[in-house]
Parts: C-alpha cells; sequence; structure tokens
C-alpha cells in the first residue's frame, strides 16, 4: 500500500542521541498509561529471539495536529504523567533510528515512521507515510514495536508496574502507594521514573509529583515532603516514629513539624528506650543538662523536632537551665549593687574576685 499523505516533523535523526529503546518504549507505554482507555498490552512471540509488543488504547486515536512539537491534549490533565507534547514522537524516531520496525494503527489509518533526507536543511528529518486501511481493522489507538530481544523485554517489564505480577508489600496512600520492598525505586503513574536516596519505594500518582522535563528527574525536596506526608497518612504511628529515631531520609521532613499523633509516638518511643532522660539538641545544652547530673539524649532533627514539642514531654516541665560560671553571676552581683559602694570597693571587687579567683573556680 502506498501512503496517501506524508507528514514531516521537525526532529532530526540525531535527537536526544542518548535514549534508547528502554526511554523510547516507556514514552509509548506513559502514552498508554495516560489515555483514559483500560491499559492492554501484549508481548508476541515472533520467534525464540525476537518478541513484539502491543500497546493498544481503545477509546483513543490521534489527530495528525499532535505530530506537532508542543502539541498535546494532556497540558491541563492533572492525572496525566506526560504533558510537553513530545513523547509518543521521540520514542518512534528512536526507535526507527535503532532499527525496530515500528507502527501506529490509528482508527483506519496506519502511521509508519521514517527517515528523508531534507535539501532545505541539509539533513534527515523523521517522516510519517500515513496509509488509508481498506478495512477498519484496529478499535482505537495501537502501537506496534517489533524486534525486541528478550533482555528487551525485560528492560520495558521493569519499567512499569503494570506489567509486574508481583510488586510486595505496599501502604495505599491518598497519594499513592509506599513500596515497601522495593527500596530507593519511584514510579509515577506505575512508570519509573527513577532511584533516589530514600529508604522505600513509592509509586506516586501524577497529580502529586510533577517531573522534569527528560520525565527522569524530580525535585529532591518536592520528594521529600511528599514521602514524609505519605508516611503520615498510614497513621502507622509506632514504626513512623522508629523510622524518624532512625533518621529515615523518607521522613527527613520532620524535622520541621509533624501531626501532634506523631510526635506523641516520638514521645512514647523516647521514654520506652530512656525513661528518665531529657533530650537535647546542640553539645551546648547537652553539657549544662549533664552537669545538673540529668541522663540527656542527644538527639536532633525531626526526632528532637518531634519528641521535644510533643505535648507529653513539655507537660513533664524539664527546666533546662544553663549553669552560671562565678565570675558571670559575680558581674551580675555588682551591676545591680554597684550603686551603694564606694568606687574603691568597686574596683577591688572586680579585680580580685572577677577578675582574678572566679575565673579558676569550678562551678
Amino acid at each position: 500500500m502506498e501512503a496517501t499523505t506524508t507528514y514531516e516533523l521537525s526532529l532530526v535523526k540525531e535527537y536526544v542521541s542518548r535514549w534508547g529503546m528502554k526511554e523510547a518504549v516507556r514514552e509509548l507505554i506513559q502514552n498508554a498509561l495516560d489515555s483514559a482507555s483500560p491499559f492492554v498490552y501484549e508481548f508476541i512471540t515472533e520467534d525464540h529471539e525476537s518478541f513484539g509488543l502491543r500497546l493498544n488504547s481503545e477509546f483513543t486515536t490521534l489527530s495528525p495536529q499532535t505530530l506537532l512539537l508542543g502539541a498535546t491534549s494532556k497540558a491541563d490533565d492533572k492525572d496525566a504523567i506526560g504533558y510537553f507534547g513530545e513523547g509518543y514522537k521521540i520514542a518512534l524516531l528512536v526507535l526507527t533510528r535503532m532499527g525496530y520496525e515500528v507502527g501506529v494503527l490509528n482508527g483506519d489509518r496506519l502511521w509508519k515512521p521514517r527517515f528523508r533526507f531534507n535539501r532545505r536543511f541539509g539533513c534527515e528529518v523523521l517522516v510519517i507515510d500515513e496509509t488509508q486501511l481498506p478495512n477498519k481493522v484496529n478499535n482505537g489507538l495501537t502501537f506496534q514495536v517489533e524486534g525486541l530481544s528478550k533482555d528487551d523485554v525485560a528492560e520495558v517489564v521493569a519499567s512499569c508496574l503494570r506489567m509486574q505480577d508481583d510488586i510486595g508489600a505496599i501502604k495505599q496512600t491518598t497519594m499513592g502507594d509506599i513500596l515497601l520492598d522495593r527500596p530507593k525505586e519511584l514510579y509515577v503513574g506505575g512508570l519509573f521514573i527513577c532511584k533516589t536516596d530514600m529508604e522505600f519505594g513509592y509509586n506516586v500518582k501524577p497529580e502529586h509529583l510533577r517531573l522534569e522535563r527528560d520525565r527522569q528527574t524530580v525535585s529532591g525536596w518536592e520528594l521529600a515532603a511528599l514521602t514524609c506526608n505519605m508516611w503520615y497518612e498510614t497513621k502507622d504511628y509506632s514504626r513512623i516514629a522508629d523510622l524518624i529515631a532512625q533518621e529515615c531520609p523518607d521522613l527527613e521532613y520532620a524535622k520541621y513539624d509533624s501531626p501532634d499523633m506523631v510526635k506523641e509516638a516520638c514521645y512514647q518511643h523516647f521514654r520506652e528506650k530512656d525513661p528518665g532522660a531529657v533530650i537535647a539538641k546542640t553539645d551546648t545544652e547537652l553539657k549544662a543538662l549533664v552537669k545538673q547530673g540529668m541522663t540527656v539524649y542527644a538527639g536532633g532533627g525531626g526526632y528532637y523536632t518531634a519528641v521535644s514539642s510533643s505535648r507529653s514531654y513539655r507537660a513533664e516541665n524539664h527546666a533546662v537551665h544553663r549553669v552560671e560560671q562565678p565570675h558571670e553571676a559575680l558581674t551580675l552581683w555588682l551591676s545591680a549593687n554597684r550603686k551603694a559602694m564606694r568606687g574603691s570597693a568597686i574596683e577591688s571587687f572586680r579585680k580580685v574576685l572577677i577578675e582574678e579567683k572566679s575565673p579558676n573556680w569550678k562551678a
């Protein structure tokens, strides 16, 4: 069948040269996940060493306008992962450049990507050949990728939670799932984004975490605030307190504030560990308390903030007094009483008791 229409895109063959199969197929999966249709996929065995992938969106078709760079119907969709208007076009470019056989069954039309030399610009650019199908053989939109290896298939499956049979234990929240058995893995809308410094894995709903343009990085502070709030929502206060005490990075933002129930849980955790102790944040405070004969826990970060600001700890009415040095006490006394003293007495008091003797006294 000859193409009835050819669309030339302003994408050179070398665009996103660092992308490979995994990044490209991930964009196609993202497109399917973002559609209003159920997520339907299929791996087809072509022979023992070659496989094909079908991604179908039943209630969706693509208009030629979406081939324009930046054109997208998802810009205002808070549930969509992609919103820059580049995804599937770049995926077609990369897969075609790498030699995979790619096709798009778009309603009653077939789109096939290829490269064509543009004389005006002196380089190869991506074009899409559109062919009218004699019979409507496809319901909706289907991306087809042929020539995948076993390793390719494994990479594709690893990039999408929806393709995996067992993702391990989870804790559900309104912002997404905490993946207890998938340390450091970050997914958004079921799509793998990157490895993080977090102790646990997370599958975040797209409306709660915007991705950077490459869709492989996120804002670190935004992620830290989000994971903290996700744990708060679980109401697993005992575990939360334990994680805060361990300085778990997932709860780093507890150092700024936390709900009252979390504070009380941290207080109980603290009391179980050190029944008669008080908590200190700085070395100066620690030394002062130790000099008073107190059992002191030296803490910081979220644990100190939660325990010290909890209602139960504040109700204990700990008086944290700095130990006043002798020369400081005498100086204050002199300042308060010098009006009743003669000049010579003031001078002698300062010289003998304050400047010479008291600095050597023990507190």
